[in-house]
């Protein structure tokens, strides 16, 4: 195949979402007790949909934080079952609004 036929390697999409909030959809299973946190817990698995910041992503799954001041948090790609990220325009609106907020602060 030669060059002038090869489309250039299009970027994932999640790309474009890191530094946005975006809802994933997971797996979770229950929670450790606090009191005995060695001790295994069995129950069902279940779905969960929450907002995350996405920090990052690579070949193993990606990395969010439930708030700005949160330790980061990996998910394996085993565990996730869908990520939604905000659409373009909103990326624009909400890059125009952190700039206006960031010109407003400087200026103090």
């Amino acid at each position: 195949m030669n060059s002038a036929s090869q489309s250039p390697a299009k970027s994932p999409v999640i790309s474009e979402w890191v530094g946005y909030w975006v809802f994933v959809s997971y797996t979770a299973g229950p929670n450790l007790d606090a009191d005995e946190p060695s001790k295994p817990v069995r129950d069902k698995v279940e779905a969960v949909t929450a907002s995350f910041l996405l920090e990052g992503y690579g070949d193993l799954g990606i990395e969010v934080k439930r708030n700005p001041t949160d330790p980061t948090i990996f998910m394996s790609w085993g565990g996730v079952l869908y990520i939604q990220g905000p659409p373009a325009e909103v990326r624009k609106q909400i890059d125009l609004e952190n700039a206006k907020q960031a010109r407003g602060s400087g200026a103090k």
